[in-house]
């Protein structure tokens, strides 16, 4: 241990008390001290000598501590912040957007609230926004401008993501439309309608998502496996037809693709109900092919 400037200083104890105790000095400097330091069996009338160092060794090891602190402050919360997030397009139709988004990166904050503007004004908050990274906005109206954006809020701050702009479709726009198909029997019949939404730009899948907007299908029974389609399993409804009458998607017939496809624009689907008759001309319209229809075939029609 390194000790500086040794001193000593006299005192006479004067008035001693159960936890201090009054030393008078050469002086007449008075001080008050702790009685537990002084010497056993001093009392009121004894002098006793005081030496003060500076205890420079564990000073140095003190300033040491702190900038370590420090530093490992800095390195922990200082570098890293949180990042604003980055919204995209998925989807737009009609009267619906679908926005994304990459997952939150907080770094060492806390989650406040994720919230969507939509025209400079909060429309609501995301809900699981640490789960989240989608939102579909419905209800909007035809063939107008919107802009969107996200608004994070961490303990660090408050982050804006880009600001995205956004027109909604006219009706002659079907490039919007993105199906999920479910048990379609006829197998030309859902050649055709795959390709009549490739033509369209639109979009298919066999997994409902959260830009779906119809769900495709001739009987709301799960696609067969080769031991149900032989009859010794009964097939009852679908997994992701169940998913599309819960989330309110329209559950409509391929015929109504190929509709869209003919008249180039959004048909109305009350004609296209799963359960409604359609009449042998409308499941071959605009095709007419003996067998799977080909690209030329229907770049022709």
């Amino acid at each position: 241990m390194s000790l500086k400037s040794p001193d000593s200083f006299m005192f006479t104890v004067g008035k001693l008390g159960t936890h201090n105790v009054i030393l008078l000095g050469e002086r007449a400097h008075l001080i008050e001290f702790p009685s537990l330091l002084l010497p056993p069996g001093a009392t009121t009338g004894s002098i006793v000598n005081i030496s003060v160092t500076q205890n420079v060794a564990e000073e140095h090891k003190r300033d040491q501590e702190f900038w370590e602190l420090q530093s490992n402050i800095l390195e922990e919360y200082g570098h890293r912040t949180p990042k604003a997030p980055q919204i995209s397009l998925r989807n737009v139709t009609q009267t619906s957007v679908t926005l994304e988004w990459p997952p939150l990166e907080l770094a060492t904050a806390s989650l406040r609230s994720l919230d969507l503007y939509k025209n400079g004004q909060r429309l609501a908050a995301i809900p699981s926004p640490l789960h989240n990274t989608s939102t579909k906005l419905s209800g909007l109206d035809i063939n107008t401008d919107y802009s969107f954006r996200l608004v994070l809020r961490t303990t660090a701050g408050t982050f804006q993501s880009n600001l995205i702009h956004v027109r909604t479709h006219t009706m002659t726009d079907t490039s919007g439309i993105s199906v999920c198909f479910g048990n379609v029997q006829d197998s030309v019949l859902l050649e055709n309608a795959r390709l009549a939404l490739q033509e369209m730009r639109a979009k298919s899948s066999d997994k409902i998502q959260i830009d779906t907007t119809h769900f495709v299908c001739t009987t709301p029974a799960a696609t067969p496996t080769s031991a149900q389609a032989s009859g010794s399993i009964s097939v009852g409804p679908g997994v992701e037809y169940q998913r599309a009458i819960q989330l309110s998607i329209p559950v409509v017939q391929p015929q109504w693709i190929l509709a869209c496809y003919a008249e180039k624009k959004m048909v109305p689907i009350s004609a296209f109900y799963l359960g409604v008759n359609q009449s042998p001309p409308m499941s071959l319209t605009p095709f007419t092919r003996p067998q799977s229809m080909s690209q030329t075939s229907l770049s022709q029609s």
